[in-house]
């Protein structure tokens, strides 16, 4: 059975929550197996360029903390829904520290230590900037993970508007695409 997590990287539960919820929903009609991972919810410390994960004989990283267990289940994982809320006109704090420490997860000479044949797909959520931000926050995630780890990228998907808690969730039709775009990355 394929497995499909979504990685939400927002502080609150709130709009990016919903449609990755929404998203894992849709890959599970397909068939998948599904779990949530939301990193405001666990301890992840900043990464410190401290080289001990390229060393050959080390899988992970030298912080024992809870990235190591998100690293097993991203390499169990056969698909990727990464979540994030726009900031200021950029990713959120908690998603840019994970995608710091998925550095681990590339040896010395930047070749990927995963597999290289899991997909993974991008929901941005933004409250008043337009899809070029979206857009560049997906491409930053496409050079890591369609490049460096050579996953198949399966798109992006994001909303505007996004200001209240719940504008996803009271929305049908948003939720529906979600589900729609869950079942791409399958």
């Amino acid at each position: 059975m394929t497995k499909v997590i979504g990685i939400v990287g927002s502080a609150r539960k709130g709009n990016g929550l919903a449609l990755t919820k929404a998203a894992l929903d849709g890959a599970a009609e397909a068939g998948a197996e599904t779990e949530l991972i939301r990193l405001a919810d666990l301890e992840i410390k900043p990464c410190i360029d401290c080289g001990y994960c390229k060393a050959p004989e080390n899988k992970y990283c030298v912080q024992k903390d809870a990235m190591n267990a998100v690293f097993d289940k991203i390499e169990a994982a056969d698909s990727i829904i990464f979540s994030t809320p726009v900031y200021f006109g950029r990713e959120s704090a908690e998603f840019l520290l994970f995608v710091d420490r998925m550095y681990a997860m590339a040896r010395a000479d930047f070749s990927s230590k995963l597999p290289k044949d899991k997909k993974f797909g991008t929901i941005v959520t933004i409250g008043s900037m337009g899809e070029e931000v979206a857009e560049s926050i997906h491409q930053t995630e496409a050079r890591i993970f369609g490049g460096m780890f050579g996953w198949t990228d399966c798109g992006l998907f994001w909303k505007n508007m996004m200001h209240a808690k719940d504008a996803a969730e009271k929305n049908p039709e948003i939720i529906a695409e979600a589900k729609a775009f869950g079942k791409k990355v399958v």
